[in-house]
């Protein structure tokens, strides 16, 4: 993708500017920034828990159940310790998930 232009300096040489770089790092830039906005659902590692967890929640999300979100996010911080003995990993994504969740559904903020 290479564009050639008429340079204003000596003999009018044309010179030719390779896009393909810029391009190439503009997209980077931008699956990056699209990546850090994505919901974080894709970050749960929702195979090691309860099936139905997700439906689960993003029904209570979809109700605006902040009761129910507020029951799931307290259990999930109190297993976490027990997750990561299981798994490997604690409860952080699946936390975040949550409180995502609690602020697209509208619910106070206290924990």
């Amino acid at each position: 993708m290479d564009t050639r232009h008429t340079s204003h300096g000596p003999g009018g040489r044309q010179r030719r500017l390779r896009r393909g770089p810029v391009l190439l790092a503009a997209a980077g830039l931008a699956t990056v920034l699209l990546a850090s906005a994505c919901d974080t659902a894709e970050q749960v590692p929702w195979a090691s828990y309860s099936t139905g967890l997700q439906t689960q929640i993003d029904a209570a999300t979809a109700t605006g159940n902040c009761a129910a979100l507020q029951v799931l996010l307290t259990a999930a911080k109190n297993t976490s310790h027990a997750h990561e003995k299981a798994t490997g990993f604690p409860n952080d994504a699946l936390v975040s998930y949550i409180q995502a969740a609690q602020a697209r559904a509208n619910c106070p903020t206290g924990s």
